[in-house]
Protein backbone atom coordinates (compact mmCIF):
# COMPACT_ATOMS: atom_id res chain seq x y z
CA UNK A 1 0.00 0.00 0.00
CA UNK A 2 0.96 3.35 -0.68
CA UNK A 3 1.04 4.80 2.69
CA UNK A 4 3.71 2.20 4.10
CA UNK A 5 5.80 3.72 1.68
CA UNK A 6 9.26 4.77 3.31
CA UNK A 7 9.55 8.26 1.75
CA UNK A 8 12.56 9.70 3.63
CA UNK A 9 14.93 7.07 2.43
CA UNK A 10 16.93 9.11 0.64
CA UNK A 11 17.34 12.05 3.18
CA UNK A 12 18.50 9.04 5.77
CA UNK A 13 20.90 7.57 3.62
CA UNK A 14 22.96 10.94 3.05
CA UNK A 15 22.78 11.72 5.99
CA UNK A 16 23.17 8.91 8.16
CA UNK A 17 25.73 7.44 6.20
CA UNK A 18 26.59 9.57 3.05
CA UNK A 19 27.51 13.00 5.03
CA UNK A 20 28.61 11.39 8.65
CA UNK A 21 32.41 12.28 8.88
CA UNK A 22 32.69 8.64 10.91
CA UNK A 23 31.45 6.35 8.16
CA UNK A 24 31.99 8.18 5.23
CA UNK A 25 35.18 10.67 3.38
CA UNK A 26 33.08 13.85 3.14
CA UNK A 27 35.98 15.66 2.17
CA UNK A 28 36.12 12.98 -1.10
CA UNK A 29 32.78 14.96 -2.14
CA UNK A 30 33.79 17.78 -4.94
CA UNK A 31 31.85 20.51 -5.68
CA UNK A 32 29.39 19.11 -8.75
CA UNK A 33 28.89 15.72 -5.91
CA UNK A 34 27.55 18.56 -3.38
CA UNK A 35 25.40 20.32 -6.01
CA UNK A 36 23.68 17.41 -6.93
CA UNK A 37 22.95 16.52 -3.55
CA UNK A 38 21.42 19.82 -2.64
CA UNK A 39 19.32 19.53 -6.06
CA UNK A 40 18.28 15.76 -4.99
CA UNK A 41 17.45 17.44 -1.54
CA UNK A 42 15.64 19.59 -2.48
CA UNK A 43 13.52 17.77 -4.73
CA UNK A 44 13.14 15.38 -2.22
CA UNK A 45 11.58 17.94 -0.12
CA UNK A 46 8.91 18.77 -2.33
CA UNK A 47 8.04 15.25 -3.21
CA UNK A 48 7.32 14.32 0.42
CA UNK A 49 5.18 17.26 1.10
CA UNK A 50 3.39 16.34 -2.17
CA UNK A 51 2.96 12.66 -0.73
CA UNK A 52 1.62 13.66 2.69
CA UNK A 53 -0.67 16.16 1.42
CA UNK A 54 -1.76 13.17 -0.81
CA UNK A 55 -2.23 10.91 1.83
CA UNK A 56 -4.49 13.12 3.79
CA UNK A 57 -7.19 12.68 0.71
CA UNK A 58 -6.51 9.59 -0.55
CA UNK A 59 -5.99 7.21 3.03
CA UNK A 60 -9.82 7.03 4.57
CA UNK A 61 -8.34 6.15 8.29
CA UNK A 62 -7.66 8.86 10.53
CA UNK A 63 -5.40 7.09 12.58
CA UNK A 64 -3.52 5.72 9.72
CA UNK A 65 -3.32 9.22 8.91
CA UNK A 66 -1.81 9.78 12.56
CA UNK A 67 0.40 6.84 12.24
CA UNK A 68 1.98 7.85 9.00
CA UNK A 69 2.28 12.29 10.44
CA UNK A 70 3.91 10.93 13.58
CA UNK A 71 5.94 8.26 11.75
CA UNK A 72 7.50 11.17 9.33
CA UNK A 73 7.75 13.55 12.07
CA UNK A 74 9.90 11.73 14.56
CA UNK A 75 11.87 10.65 11.83
CA UNK A 76 12.62 13.55 10.47
CA UNK A 77 13.39 14.91 14.09
CA UNK A 78 16.06 12.02 14.19
CA UNK A 79 17.37 13.05 10.80
CA UNK A 80 18.05 16.77 11.85
CA UNK A 81 19.93 15.42 15.38
CA UNK A 82 22.17 13.51 12.65
CA UNK A 83 22.73 16.33 10.32
CA UNK A 84 23.37 19.05 13.48
CA UNK A 85 25.73 16.40 14.46
CA UNK A 86 27.13 15.49 11.11
CA UNK A 87 28.25 19.60 10.87
CA UNK A 88 29.62 19.58 14.42
CA UNK A 89 31.92 16.25 13.73
CA UNK A 90 33.21 18.28 10.16
CA UNK A 91 36.55 18.66 10.87
CA UNK A 92 37.16 20.44 7.40
CA UNK A 93 37.35 24.10 6.20
CA UNK A 94 36.09 23.61 3.11
CA UNK A 95 33.08 26.01 2.90
CA UNK A 96 31.69 23.97 -0.03
CA UNK A 97 30.93 20.64 2.32
CA UNK A 98 29.87 22.82 5.51
CA UNK A 99 27.28 24.49 2.75
CA UNK A 100 25.87 21.57 1.71
CA UNK A 101 25.38 20.05 5.01
CA UNK A 102 23.86 23.32 6.20
CA UNK A 103 21.71 23.30 3.16
CA UNK A 104 20.48 19.74 4.20
CA UNK A 105 19.65 20.58 7.26
CA UNK A 106 17.88 23.30 6.22
CA UNK A 107 15.61 21.05 4.33
CA UNK A 108 14.73 18.55 6.62
CA UNK A 109 13.74 21.84 8.81
CA UNK A 110 11.60 23.11 6.62
CA UNK A 111 9.97 19.88 5.91
CA UNK A 112 9.52 19.55 9.69
CA UNK A 113 7.71 22.97 9.35
CA UNK A 114 5.73 22.10 6.83
CA UNK A 115 4.00 19.53 8.44
CA UNK A 116 3.84 21.20 12.04
CA UNK A 117 1.87 23.94 10.18
CA UNK A 118 -0.41 21.67 8.01
CA UNK A 119 -0.69 18.30 10.30
CA UNK A 120 -0.09 19.43 13.76
CA UNK A 121 -3.48 18.06 15.06
CA UNK A 122 -2.24 14.48 14.19
CA UNK A 123 1.47 15.03 16.51
CA UNK A 124 1.72 14.41 20.19
CA UNK A 125 2.09 17.66 21.88
CA UNK A 126 4.04 16.40 25.06
CA UNK A 127 6.66 15.34 23.41
CA UNK A 128 10.44 16.35 24.30
CA UNK A 129 11.88 18.46 21.61
CA UNK A 130 15.26 16.77 21.03
CA UNK A 131 18.60 19.56 21.31
CA UNK A 132 18.99 19.78 17.54
CA UNK A 133 15.89 20.24 16.87
CA UNK A 134 15.41 22.99 19.57
CA UNK A 135 18.44 24.64 18.44
CA UNK A 136 16.87 25.06 14.98
CA UNK A 137 13.71 26.32 16.38
CA UNK A 138 15.34 28.93 18.58
CA UNK A 139 17.03 30.54 15.70
CA UNK A 140 13.72 30.67 13.79
CA UNK A 141 11.86 32.22 16.89
CA UNK A 142 14.83 34.52 17.68
CA UNK A 143 14.68 36.39 13.88
CA UNK A 144 10.77 36.52 13.39
CA UNK A 145 11.20 38.09 17.25
CA UNK A 146 14.38 40.66 15.45
CA UNK A 147 11.88 41.30 12.77
CA UNK A 148 8.82 42.30 14.47
CA UNK A 149 10.90 44.02 17.54
CA UNK A 150 11.17 47.55 16.17
CA UNK A 151 8.69 48.03 15.09
CA UNK A 152 6.39 46.42 17.97
CA UNK A 153 8.65 48.89 20.46
CA UNK A 154 7.31 51.92 18.65
CA UNK A 155 3.25 51.26 17.74
CA UNK A 156 2.55 49.58 20.80
CA UNK A 157 3.48 52.86 22.99
CA UNK A 158 4.21 50.68 26.14
CA UNK A 159 8.02 49.04 26.79
CA UNK A 160 6.57 47.35 29.69
CA UNK A 161 3.86 45.21 27.05
CA UNK A 162 7.02 44.38 24.60
CA UNK A 163 9.74 43.26 27.19
CA UNK A 164 7.04 40.68 29.25
CA UNK A 165 5.76 39.68 25.53
CA UNK A 166 9.06 39.03 23.36
CA UNK A 167 10.94 38.32 26.86
CA UNK A 168 8.89 35.10 27.41
CA UNK A 169 8.43 34.63 23.95
CA UNK A 170 12.50 33.87 23.47
CA UNK A 171 13.51 32.27 26.80
CA UNK A 172 13.17 28.79 26.03
CA UNK A 173 15.69 27.31 28.53
CA UNK A 174 16.60 30.38 29.71
CA UNK A 175 14.73 29.87 32.99
CA UNK A 176 14.91 26.89 34.21
CA UNK A 177 18.77 25.24 31.84
CA UNK A 178 17.49 21.99 32.60
CA UNK A 179 13.58 22.23 31.77
CA UNK A 180 12.39 19.58 28.89
CA UNK A 181 10.34 22.34 26.13
CA UNK A 182 7.50 20.78 24.10
CA UNK A 183 6.15 20.72 21.14
CA UNK A 184 3.28 22.18 22.95
CA UNK A 185 5.14 25.01 24.10
CA UNK A 186 6.98 25.71 20.78
CA UNK A 187 3.54 25.71 18.83
CA UNK A 188 2.30 28.17 21.11
CA UNK A 189 5.00 30.54 21.00
CA UNK A 190 4.95 30.44 17.32
CA UNK A 191 1.16 31.19 17.07
CA UNK A 192 1.72 34.02 19.39
CA UNK A 193 4.50 35.43 16.97
CA UNK A 194 2.36 34.77 14.13
CA UNK A 195 0.01 37.01 15.62
CA UNK A 196 2.43 39.68 16.36
CA UNK A 197 3.56 40.28 13.07
CA UNK A 198 -0.26 40.29 11.51
CA UNK A 199 -0.75 42.77 14.04
CA UNK A 200 2.92 44.63 12.65
CA UNK A 201 0.86 45.54 9.25
CA UNK A 202 -1.80 47.35 11.06
CA UNK A 203 -2.20 50.75 9.39
CA UNK A 204 -3.76 52.72 12.68
CA UNK A 205 -1.01 52.98 15.15
CA UNK A 206 -3.89 53.58 17.67
CA UNK A 207 -5.03 50.10 17.41
CA UNK A 208 -2.45 47.81 17.29
CA UNK A 209 -1.90 47.98 21.75
CA UNK A 210 -5.30 46.99 22.22
CA UNK A 211 -4.75 44.62 19.25
CA UNK A 212 -1.60 43.13 20.98
CA UNK A 213 -4.31 42.76 24.69
CA UNK A 214 -6.94 41.02 22.24
CA UNK A 215 -4.26 38.55 21.05
CA UNK A 216 -3.00 37.81 24.49
CA UNK A 217 -5.93 37.35 25.91
CA UNK A 218 -7.07 35.27 22.52
CA UNK A 219 -4.06 32.86 23.34
CA UNK A 220 -4.38 32.91 27.51
CA UNK A 221 -1.30 34.36 27.67
CA UNK A 222 -0.90 33.92 31.63
CA UNK A 223 2.26 35.46 32.43
CA UNK A 224 1.54 36.84 35.59
CA UNK A 225 3.52 40.09 34.34
CA UNK A 226 1.29 40.65 31.60
CA UNK A 227 -1.50 39.95 33.79
CA UNK A 228 -0.61 42.36 36.33
CA UNK A 229 0.33 44.89 33.49
CA UNK A 230 -3.45 44.72 31.98
CA UNK A 231 -4.97 44.90 35.29
CA UNK A 232 -2.37 48.54 36.25
CA UNK A 233 -3.72 49.73 33.28
CA UNK A 234 -7.47 48.58 33.67
CA UNK A 235 -7.45 50.67 37.09
CA UNK A 236 -5.66 53.47 35.90
CA UNK A 237 -8.15 53.96 33.56
CA UNK A 238 -11.21 53.59 36.19
CA UNK A 239 -9.38 55.75 38.72
CA UNK A 240 -9.45 58.54 35.94
CA UNK A 241 -12.71 58.78 37.00
CA UNK A 242 -13.78 60.81 39.86
CA UNK A 243 -17.21 60.03 41.47
CA UNK A 244 -17.63 56.37 42.87
CA UNK A 245 -20.42 56.23 40.74
CA UNK A 246 -18.63 56.93 37.19
CA UNK A 247 -15.64 54.68 38.23
CA UNK A 248 -18.29 51.61 38.58
CA UNK A 249 -19.93 52.08 35.21
CA UNK A 250 -16.38 52.81 33.88
CA UNK A 251 -15.56 49.03 35.76
CA UNK A 252 -18.36 47.46 34.61
CA UNK A 253 -17.91 48.41 30.50
CA UNK A 254 -14.19 47.24 30.94
CA UNK A 255 -15.73 43.66 32.43
CA UNK A 256 -18.16 43.71 29.75
CA UNK A 257 -15.31 44.29 27.06
CA UNK A 258 -12.88 41.86 28.54
CA UNK A 259 -15.99 38.96 28.78
CA UNK A 260 -16.73 39.99 24.96
CA UNK A 261 -13.31 39.32 23.81
CA UNK A 262 -12.62 35.81 22.20
CA UNK A 263 -10.52 32.38 23.62
CA UNK A 264 -9.13 30.09 22.01
CA UNK A 265 -10.21 26.97 23.74
CA UNK A 266 -7.09 24.34 25.04
CA UNK A 267 -3.93 27.29 24.81
CA UNK A 268 -2.16 28.16 27.63
CA UNK A 269 1.49 29.90 27.57
CA UNK A 270 2.73 28.28 31.63
CA UNK A 271 0.44 25.12 32.06
CA UNK A 272 1.34 25.48 35.50
CA UNK A 273 -0.42 28.87 36.36
CA UNK A 274 -4.08 29.89 36.21
CA UNK A 275 -5.61 31.36 33.19
CA UNK A 276 -5.99 34.70 32.33
CA UNK A 277 -9.78 34.38 32.01
CA UNK A 278 -10.31 33.39 35.59
CA UNK A 279 -7.03 35.34 37.10
CA UNK A 280 -8.66 39.02 35.83
CA UNK A 281 -12.15 37.64 35.87
CA UNK A 282 -11.52 37.31 40.06
CA UNK A 283 -9.86 40.42 40.10
CA UNK A 284 -13.00 42.38 38.84
CA UNK A 285 -15.11 40.74 40.55
CA UNK A 286 -12.98 41.88 43.88
CA UNK A 287 -12.75 45.26 42.66
CA UNK A 288 -16.37 45.44 41.89
CA UNK A 289 -17.36 43.96 45.51
CA UNK A 290 -15.05 46.66 46.53
CA UNK A 291 -16.92 49.65 44.85
CA UNK A 292 -20.26 48.81 46.11
CA UNK A 293 -18.82 48.32 49.76
CA UNK A 294 -16.99 51.84 49.50
CA UNK A 295 -20.76 53.26 47.53
CA UNK A 296 -22.35 51.54 50.68
CA UNK A 297 -20.99 53.56 53.58
CA UNK A 298 -20.33 56.27 51.43
CA UNK A 299 -21.86 59.71 53.65
CA UNK A 300 -23.94 61.78 51.34
CA UNK A 301 -24.40 65.71 52.14
CA UNK A 302 -28.07 66.29 53.12
CA UNK A 303 -30.16 67.52 50.29
CA UNK A 304 -32.94 70.04 49.66
CA UNK A 305 -36.33 68.93 50.65
CA UNK A 306 -38.36 67.40 47.69
CA UNK A 307 -41.46 65.55 48.02
CA UNK A 308 -41.53 61.91 48.48
CA UNK A 309 -41.53 59.88 44.63
CA UNK A 310 -43.97 57.13 44.39
CA UNK A 311 -42.59 53.74 45.34
CA UNK A 312 -42.58 53.00 41.75
CA UNK A 313 -40.36 55.63 41.44
CA UNK A 314 -38.62 54.82 43.98
CA UNK A 315 -37.81 51.09 43.04
CA UNK A 316 -36.74 52.79 39.67
CA UNK A 317 -34.27 54.60 40.55
CA UNK A 318 -32.28 52.39 43.49
CA UNK A 319 -32.62 49.11 43.12
CA UNK A 320 -32.20 48.81 39.12
CA UNK A 321 -29.78 45.81 37.71
CA UNK A 322 -27.83 46.47 34.61
CA UNK A 323 -28.19 44.15 32.62
CA UNK A 324 -25.67 44.24 29.22
CA UNK A 325 -28.26 42.31 27.40
CA UNK A 326 -30.69 43.33 25.11
CA UNK A 327 -34.77 43.61 26.08
CA UNK A 328 -35.16 40.74 23.22
CA UNK A 329 -32.68 38.52 24.75
CA UNK A 330 -33.48 39.01 28.02
CA UNK A 331 -37.14 38.20 27.35
CA UNK A 332 -36.21 35.28 24.98
CA UNK A 333 -33.99 34.04 28.13
CA UNK A 334 -36.36 34.21 30.75
CA UNK A 335 -39.38 32.15 28.49
CA UNK A 336 -36.44 29.28 28.03
CA UNK A 337 -36.35 29.62 31.79
CA UNK A 338 -39.87 29.17 32.61
CA UNK A 339 -40.50 26.42 29.56
CA UNK A 340 -37.61 24.41 30.96
CA UNK A 341 -39.29 25.03 35.21
CA UNK A 342 -36.10 26.85 36.14
CA UNK A 343 -38.30 29.95 37.32
CA UNK A 344 -41.96 29.29 38.73
CA UNK A 345 -45.06 30.96 38.52
CA UNK A 346 -48.62 31.19 37.96
CA UNK A 347 -47.62 32.76 34.77
CA UNK A 348 -44.68 33.86 32.09
CA UNK A 349 -46.41 37.55 32.20
CA UNK A 350 -45.75 37.44 36.12
CA UNK A 351 -42.12 36.57 35.70
CA UNK A 352 -42.12 39.33 33.13
CA UNK A 353 -44.13 41.86 35.39
CA UNK A 354 -42.49 40.47 38.95
CA UNK A 355 -38.33 41.26 36.99
CA UNK A 356 -38.95 43.76 35.08
CA UNK A 357 -39.11 47.02 37.03
CA UNK A 358 -35.46 45.99 38.87
CA UNK A 359 -33.64 45.91 35.46
CA UNK A 360 -32.23 48.26 33.34
CA UNK A 361 -29.73 47.89 29.96
CA UNK A 362 -27.43 50.18 28.50
CA UNK A 363 -30.37 51.73 26.11
CA UNK A 364 -33.19 51.37 28.69
CA UNK A 365 -33.57 52.78 31.98
CA UNK A 366 -37.06 51.98 32.11
CA UNK A 367 -38.10 48.34 30.92
CA UNK A 368 -42.09 47.80 29.97
CA UNK A 369 -42.78 44.57 30.59
CA UNK A 370 -45.21 44.01 28.23
CA UNK A 371 -42.74 44.72 25.63
CA UNK A 372 -39.93 42.58 26.98
CA UNK A 373 -43.34 40.03 26.79
CA UNK A 374 -43.97 40.60 22.62
CA UNK A 375 -40.44 40.53 21.94
CA UNK A 376 -39.67 37.51 23.33
CA UNK A 377 -42.20 35.58 20.70
CA UNK A 378 -40.33 37.10 17.75
CA UNK A 379 -36.69 37.05 18.53
CA UNK A 380 -34.10 37.62 15.43
CA UNK A 381 -31.71 35.02 14.77
CA UNK A 382 -28.49 37.60 15.78
CA UNK A 383 -30.13 37.93 19.32
CA UNK A 384 -30.48 34.09 19.30
CA UNK A 385 -26.72 33.88 18.51
CA UNK A 386 -25.48 36.38 21.23
CA UNK A 387 -27.52 34.66 24.04
CA UNK A 388 -26.12 31.45 23.24
CA UNK A 389 -22.75 32.85 23.19
CA UNK A 390 -23.36 34.32 26.58
CA UNK A 391 -24.71 31.41 27.87
CA UNK A 392 -21.51 29.08 26.73
CA UNK A 393 -19.70 31.85 28.51
CA UNK A 394 -21.28 31.51 31.63
CA UNK A 395 -21.00 27.47 31.81
CA UNK A 396 -17.43 27.90 30.51
CA UNK A 397 -16.86 29.99 33.95
CA UNK A 398 -18.73 27.74 36.07
CA UNK A 399 -16.39 24.71 35.04
CA UNK A 400 -13.48 27.04 35.77
CA UNK A 401 -14.55 27.71 39.21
Amino acid sequence: MQEKKYTLEWLDLIITFTLDPSKSNVDALGKKEAETLIAKAVSELHQNKTFLKQQTFTVSSKRKIQHLIKQHHSTLVILLDQACENAFKLKTSNPVMISTIQKIIGCVDELLTFIENHFWEYISLDERVPAAYLTQIKKEVALRIEAIRPGLIQRVGNKNLTDILLGALNNFNSEHQNRQVTLREVFYKKEVIKGLEKINDIKEEDKVHDAVIELLVYLNFNSRSFMNYYTQKLAQKINAYGPIRDKMTQLLLCYKEFNQMHRKPGVKLNPNYADVKKVIGNWFAQEIMYLEKKHQWDVNPLQDYSPPSSPANSLSERFKVLCFLSVDQIGLLFRAMDSLRILKARSLNLVYQSITPYLSTPRKQDISWESMRNKSYSVEQRDKEILIKTLESVIEWIKEY
